[in-house]
């Protein structure tokens, strides 16, 4: 397993061993104090998003082990010579709160690997020569507009997303990596899909939530969303995939709202393909509630393939094409969902 060893005893400790901890390492601290804190702000971390593997279970008081991926030694402390990297006071800056805020200073010899370091577990590393307003804008802009309040940052961020700059580039990268790392292996020729699929889980979201204190209609969409974006990982339609010009598009949604669910309860989803052609999918998303079990919506959605460049739908690429068709001959025997092909109508007035 790859290990974090941070040094330190302030609450910026506890804030870089949360962000370690949340990016999927085993992490060790030297001072119990610091595990408590830790403990304290992981709930945060979580609604900011967790990387494969991420647990408590996984951070430990007590010395460094021999072999270690990063010693982040804070307060001045100092540590051995490691086999892996080192990062001080000196070389690393991070913003408070470091476990949430994206931009990181980096600096010294190892500035490199810190960078690539930071950058794979979607942070955005930064040297000091950056222009300052844009290392603003991912560190100290931030905590000055939302007083650091941890809901109201991570919303800010995940509102500045669609404009591709700053801190929206920041957490669109932060999704991306970890996305990435927690998607299961892409589907290869003579795998057999599990039916249904069950590749997304996430928290209600604060932003999510509407004055009646309950996830608002649009975020149901919003969440199948990124139901269907596990999905095109597992299939093959992944950054690389669009960057050549193809993606799905929807052009139908049919949405049965069930039942209300809260902020940062957890929900999670299954996905079942209802049928493929040569430019279409026609798939439908059940989410449940991830403690009871209990459904609280449908979405039953049908894609078109583009080509982005043309401005036109096209042929599926053949390695997207085989996954689909390979899910599809899976999901077979699966029954249809009464809530498929529904038509919205008032019932018909009784004589």
């Amino acid at each position: 397993m790859a290990t974090v060893v941070v040094r330190g005893t302030s609450g910026r400790a506890a804030q870089w061993a949360t962000r370690y901890l949340a990016a999927g390492f085993d992490v060790v601290v030297d001072n119990p104090t610091v595990a408590d804190a830790v403990h304290h702000l992981w709930p945060e971390a979580d609604r900011l998003g967790l990387f494969p593997g991420a647990s408590l279970e996984r951070l430990v008081v007590g010395s460094a082990p021999d072999v270690c991926t990063l010693i982040h030694c804070v307060d001045g402390t100092t540590a051995a010579p490691t086999s892996g990297l080192v990062a001080t006071d000196d070389s690393v800056v991070g913003c408070e709160p470091i476990h949430l805020v994206p931009g990181v200073v980096v600096g010294g010899s190892l500035a490199d690997a810190l960078t690539d370091f930071y950058t794979s577990i979607g942070m955005a590393p930064r040297p000091a020569s950056h222009p300052a307003h844009e290392r603003w804008q991912l560190g100290d802009g931030l905590v000055a507009l939302t007083d650091g309040d941890p809901d109201t940052l991570i919303a800010v961020m995940r509102a500045l997303r669609p404009s591709g700059k700053g801190a929206g580039a920041a957490i669109a990268h932060h999704e991306a990596v970890r996305f990435a790392a927690g998607a299961p292996s892409p589907w290869q020729p003579g795998d057999v899909p599990e039916a249904p699929l069950r590749l997304y889980r996430t928290p209600v979201e604060p932003e999510w939530v509407d004055y009646n204190g309950h996830m608002t209609e649009s975020a149901y969409l919003t969440a199948a969303g990124w139901a269907s974006d596990a999905l095109f990982r597992y299939i093959g339609d992944d950054e690389a995939y669009r960057a050549a010009g193809h993606s799905f598009y929807t052009v139908e949604t049919h949405i049965h709202y069930v039942r209300e669910v809260a902020v940062h309860e957890p929900i999670e989803f299954t996905t079942q393909i209802l049928g493929v052609d040569a430019k279409r999918v026609h798939l439908f998303h059940g989410m449940y509630h991830g403690v009871d079990g209990g459904l609280l919506c449908t979405a039953e959605q049908m894609l078109v393939h583009v080509d982005m460049n043309a401005g036109r739908s096209c042929p599926i690429l053949p390695n997207v094409a085989a996954a689909l068709a390979a899910i599809a001959a899976a999901h077979a025997h699966l029954p249809t969902p009464p809530q498929v092909g529904s038509v919205m109508r008032l019932p018909a007035p009784k004589h």
